[in-house]
């Protein structure tokens, strides 16, 4: 297994124009012989193997990226940005395949899924998936309500207006199927209303499912509906 570079002087360091790799975890180095990795080229991974399950993690030192800088390889699944992701989000890169990005804001570990052929940035993924229906999930209206990172006021009310007439029938499933953990997410979202709560509180001690009587209970208490 090997990585093989190609690369050119930039303003601050170099600028990594074509890197070749055969690992599964594809890792971008900080410096090149003593030179800092400030930017990455487009299609900069091309001519790597394409293989499942790959992921790729970019140093915090790279502040620049190419419109098209993770384009040219496939079986990726994974990219983790170790610097500040509005650099990330501001190159204008599209996505070319589903992935999930790791980052930090604020302090605080942030992942979320983009999906091929939509913008790797917000608010304009949430613009762009919006304004479609074939590839809008509930998955996806429910983390941009729950991790609301650069959302608009426009665009919360668009996955809520989405997520309102479907919201119901999924809390009433986690109930029925005594999953907390799902009915704790349909909750951050904001959407389910004191009444709504209620009603699954009926439905909960009807079945005689304590614990599950016991989380609807604290999340009516938290006083968040």
């Amino acid at each position: 297994m090997a990585n093989k570079f190609e690369w050119s002087a930039v303003a601050g360091g170099v600028i990594i124009t074509k890197m070749v790799s055969t690992y599964r975890d594809i890792v971008v180095p900080d410096s090149i012989d003593g030179r800092i990795v400030v930017e990455l080229g487009d299609r900069f991974l091309m001519g790597s193997p394409n293989s499942d399950n790959r992921s790729i993690t970019v140093p915090s030192t790279v502040g620049r990226f190419g419109k098209d800088a993770f384009s040219g390889i496939m079986g990726v699944n994974a990219i983790e940005y170790k610097g500040d992701v509005g650099n990330l989000f501001s190159a204008g890169m599209t996505a070319e395949y589903d992935f999930t990005l790791r980052y930090t804001m604020d302090g605080t570990e942030k992942t979320f899924g983009f999906i091929s052929g939509f913008p790797i940035s917000f608010p304009e993924f949430d613009a762009a998936i919006l304004s479609t229906t074939f590839r809008m999930t509930p998955e996806v209206a429910m983390q941009r309500l729950s991790d609301p990172v650069m959302l608009t006021d426009e665009h919360r009310e668009g996955y809520a207006k989405y997520l309102r007439s479907r919201i119901i029938p999924m809390a009433e499933r986690a109930v029925a199927d005594n999953d907390p953990d799902s009915l704790r997410e349909l909750f951050s979202t904001g959407i389910l209303a004191e009444d709504d709560m209620r009603e699954l509180l009926k439905r909960s001690v009807r079945s005689g499912r304590t614990a599950m009587t016991s989380v609807v209970m604290s999340l009516i208490k938290s006083g968040k509906t």
